[in-house]
């Protein structure tokens, strides 16, 4: 019985994964409404079939007691008989109960958790159902995280039993645990800070929170968290590099309408509070903006710009100086496409650091393109790809990379416009690259996402196709990643496992097999859409998940 039911889970979850597999593509197609729900349920019927078929058979290998069948009998175990599934695996030793550290672990959702002083790098966990869990669906696990537990120990199906119900009362153990000797310290309670956000720490508005936690925690300093509640989905994000406005965070909404918005969020550290200061900095935006960015200038002297992509290259002029007399003015808007009324949709952009009058672009119809803003013209435009560039990166005043849907991440020098040097290629052709991340301290690195894959790969570019290393430890799709603005060794991703991880990458000089454990992690309420590591803060990571925006600091 034991092994028919292991047998049926494994069917159903493969005809589920196949099913999504096959029907990605053809999702993007559908435009009716009706049709997109009618997928979706579709897929989470499959999925949600290949679970219970598994929650069945964890339950005959644990209790030894009942299965379900299709035809609605069950058949129990007889009284004195070891059930087959117990003997068929070899049943692992129970988990030795070790007491955590003042600071680690978590009381609720949304907690950060730390290295152990010489404590034992995690577990690795089950792996999820690779369709991923669209929409957020929750599927119910013996670990939140699903991982199973500690296998039974006694081969007396009564005794499993038992020990399996006196786990099951035990509290929740921490979401992530990071791993390694590291002398980070890092801790957050999310609880704490709902409870102050409750406490009149709202900033006066009804649905828009802020919530801190406090600052120290059995002798360690802890964690800071603000958390501002927008009324729409937040997707994109990005931090002001300006000296004197070091506090200050773009978002833009993600609604599948005409009509978005980008809100110019401020924090307060004296008073805690983190939101919006005044209704004119927050301004109407077309479609959702895929990617945002304030020039990258430090100094006060210049014009204090922001840039959104979308259907077009937009440029805003902000006015801050005076409270209560803001507003936000557009600039420039910048098409790529002079022959047509339509355009191509932008999918990312990236501002030049070394020269700011040069903005690059990428975008669906296979082109990157690279805009002299002072004369706000083309100054290069490149057919970059076989097929839609999804990202784009600038390395230096000349050199750019994009990753695109052909799979493959290309590096070019402008010097040279006929050629590029192929980096890296998807192990298979069919499956896109959906983000680049640069590493502006060490230029001989850089990061890439496949899409939907749990894994992140970091380059060198001395040494093209080889990964020199790959983040395993997300649970699902990365969605977004960041190099630490003042580390060449340290990186940030963040995923629909609802985790922002942060990896220390000292050893990259050596071979890294897959095993590296993350060094600080963080687990958000729900799956994070973007992540941003401030430059002008280094100590703060900005996230983006539902309609929250939060900002840890590090």
């Amino acid at each position: 019985r034991g092994r028919a039911a292991l047998w049926g889970a494994a069917r159903e979850a493969g005809r589920a994964a196949i099913f999504h597999r096959r029907s990605v593509f053809k999702y993007r197609g559908i435009g009716n409404a009706s049709q997109q729900r009618d997928f979706r349920f579709r897929l989470k019927a499959r999925i949600g079939r290949a679970f219970l078929t598994l929650d069945q058979c964890k339950r005959v290998r644990h209790h030894g007691a009942v299965v379900h069948e299709a035809g609605g009998g069950k058949a129990e175990a007889k009284p004195g008989q070891e059930p087959e599934a117990a003997v068929a695996e070899p049943t692992a030793p129970a988990a030795e109960k070790k007491e955590e550290p003042s600071g680690a672990g978590r009381d609720g959702e949304g907690a950060v958790t730390k290295a152990t002083e010489g404590g034992e790098p995690s577990p690795k966990r089950a792996k999820v159902d690779e369709g991923g869990h669209e929409d957020g669906e929750a599927v119910k696990d013996d670990d939140a995280n699903g991982a199973p537990g500690p296998a039974p120990t006694s081969k007396d199906p009564a005794s499993n039993a038992k020990q399996t119900a006196e786990q099951e009362k035990k509290p929740e153990s921490a979401t992530v645990e990071a791993a390694g000797n590291k002398n980070h310290a890092m801790a957050a309670n999310a609880k704490e800070a709902e409870a102050n956000n409750n406490n009149g720490n709202n900033n006066g508005k009804s649905q828009q929170g802020v919530g801190k936690t406090g600052d120290n925690m059995g002798g360690q300093k802890r964690a800071e968290i603000y958390t501002y509640n927008a009324k729409d989905m937040v997707f994109s994000l990005a931090w002001s590099v300006r000296k004197d406005k070091k506090f200050r965070l773009a978002a833009g909404s993600f609604v599948e309408e005409y009509q978005n918005k980008v809100e110019i969020l401020y924090l307060d550290e004296t008073k805690g509070e983190f939101g919006l200061s005044e209704p004119a900095l927050s301004f109407s935006h077309p479609f959702p903006a895929t990617k945002i960015m304030f020039v990258p200038e430090k100094g006060a002297g210049g014009a204090d710009l922001l840039a959104t992509s979308s259907d077009y290259l937009r440029l805003y002029t902000i006015d801050d100086t005076q409270q209560g007399n803001s507003s936000v003015e557009v600039k420039s808007i910048l098409s790529n496409s002079s022959n047509s009324e339509f355009c191509a949709p932008l999918t990312s952009f990236d501002w030049n650091e070394d020269d700011l009058n040069k903005i690059g672009t990428s975008s669906i119809d296979t082109t990157c393109t690279i805009w002299d803003l002072e004369k706000e013209v083309v100054d290069t435009q490149l057919i970059a790809h076989d097929r839609e560039v999804y990202d784009f990166a600038w390395g230096g005043a000349g050199v750019f990379a994009s990753v695109s849907a052909d799979g493959s991440v290309r590096v070019f020098d402008l010097r040279d416009k006929e050629h590029s040097t192929i980096i890296y290629e998807s192990p298979h052709p069919e499956v896109p690259l959906v983000r680049l991340g640069w590493n502006k301290q060490d230029p001989r690195y850089m990061a890439t996402v496949l899409m939907d894959s749990s894994k992140v790969i970091i380059l060198d570019i001395r040494f093209p196709t080889l990964p020199v290393a790959e983040l395993q430890r997300h649970q699902a799709s990365v969605n977004q990643l960041a190099w630490a603005p003042h580390s060449s060794c340290h990186i940030c991703t963040a995923g629909d496992d609802a985790q922002a991880l942060i990896w220390d990458l000292s050893s990259m000089s050596q071979p890294l097999d897959g095993s590296l454990d993350p060094i600080l992690a963080y687990h958000a309420g729900a799956e994070i859409n973007n992540l941003q590591w401030s430059s002008a803060q280094p100590d703060w990571v900005a996230i983006a998940f539902s309609s929250s925006v939060q900002i840890l600091r590090v």
